[in-house]
This record gives C-alpha cells, sequence and structure tokens, in this order.
C-alpha cells in the first residue's frame, strides 16, 4: 500500500502537471465523493483532478501514485471506527493564511464530491448534516490576510478546522451508516 502523501509535496507534483485542482481541493472532493455514494471509483476521481489523465505523462504519473496513496489511505481513515480521520492540509507551521485558503479549498473540494457522487440539491438530509454542508459551502468563501496574526485568530482556525473534519465524519455516518453484522439464528 502507497502511504498517504505529505501535502506539499502531493500540491508541487500537481502544479507540475497543471491540475485543475489544489491537494486539499483533491482530498476534499475524495471525501465528498465517497461521503455521498459509499463508494468511489479511483480512475473517475482521477478523471476529476487530470483534464486528460494520460499516466505516459511522467508528471502526471508521479503525481497519480501519491493521488493512489492519498485514496487508499483516505478510504481506511472514512471507514475506521477510531475517527482517526484527518484532512490533507498545511502543517501548522505554514502561515494562517495559506492554511486558511487551503481549508477553503479543502471545503470547496468536499462539496464538489457530494455532487459529483451523487448527492442531489433536493434531497432530504438529517438536519445536522445539511447545516454542516451549508458551512462548508460558507467555509469555501472563506479567506484571511492580517499582517498580525493573534492567538484568537490561530484558536478560530482550529476550531473551524475540527468542525471540518468532525462534520465529514458525521456526514459519512448519517449518509453511509457501516453495515452491523447480522445475526444469525440457529
Amino acid at each position: 500500500m502507497i502511504d498517504r502523501p505529505d501535502f506539499h509535496i502531493l500540491q508541487q507534483a500537481l502544479q507540475k502537471t497543471d491540475a485543475g485542482m489544489s491537494a486539499a481541493e483533491c482530498h476534499g472532493s475524495l471525501c465528498g465523493i465517497y461521503c455521498a455514494s459509499g463508494k468511489i471509483e479511483l480512475e473517475n476521481w482521477l478523471d476529476q483532478i487530470f483534464e486528460e489523465l494520460d499516466l505516459n505523462n511522467v508528471l502526471i504519473k508521479e503525481a497519480s501514485q501519491l493521488l493512489v496513496g492519498l485514496f487508499q489511505n483516505t478510504q481506511k481513515q472514512l471507514n475506521d471506527t477510531e475517527a482517526d480521520f484527518q484532512l490533507l492540509l498545511p502543517d501548522d507551521e505554514i502561515s494562517l493564511d495559506a492554511r486558511t485558503e487551503a481549508l477553503a479549498d479543502w471545503c470547496h473540494g468536499f462539496t464538489y464530491g457530494l455532487a459529483m457522487g451523487g448527492l442531489k440539491q433536493d434531497r432530504e438530509l438529517p438536519e445536522d448534516t445539511a447545516e454542516i454542508i451549508r458551512d462548508m459551502t460558507e467555509i469555501a468563501r472563506a479567506g484571511f490576510e492580517s499582517s498580525e496574526i493573534t492567538e484568537a485568530d490561530e484558536e478560530a482556525f482550529m476550531h473551524i478546522h475540527e468542525y471540518v473534519r468532525m462534520g465529514v465524519l458525521l456526514i459519512t455516518e448519517e449518509l453511509q451508516p457501516i453495515a452491523q453484522p447480522q445475526e444469525t439464528l440457529h
């Protein structure tokens, strides 16, 4: 199994290919498709990222290999009962404006992925799920520009980050509940 790629390495690989999505947006779309449909085909997801999935192109092949690791790791995390799911975002050492932009990209990718996974706007959703999706739509529009970042700004970002992370787990649970083992009667 290929490991989950580092955010910056994947971001650079995608930029070299002129992919239509950032690393955060790719991960968000993957999660959104999975939440909406309960399954995802690797090739279909890769087709959404690259205008033309040409594996003879060395740069696309390299980026695709990283994306395979992300694909496998994300499916494992979303199916894990330990709630060990993590968003693919830049490290905390990166500027708050760059992390905010990446979180906005992630949420944009997630809402795009929900639509790609077949979630219709008119579908009746559990109230919590509908609220989280509305919030993610707003977070996708977020931006942050300040020359002076306070601890309150950092704390607010961490709260929003955790809200999105836990929201994905809740949406996954509500839209794709884990099948309970059937009792066998003797």
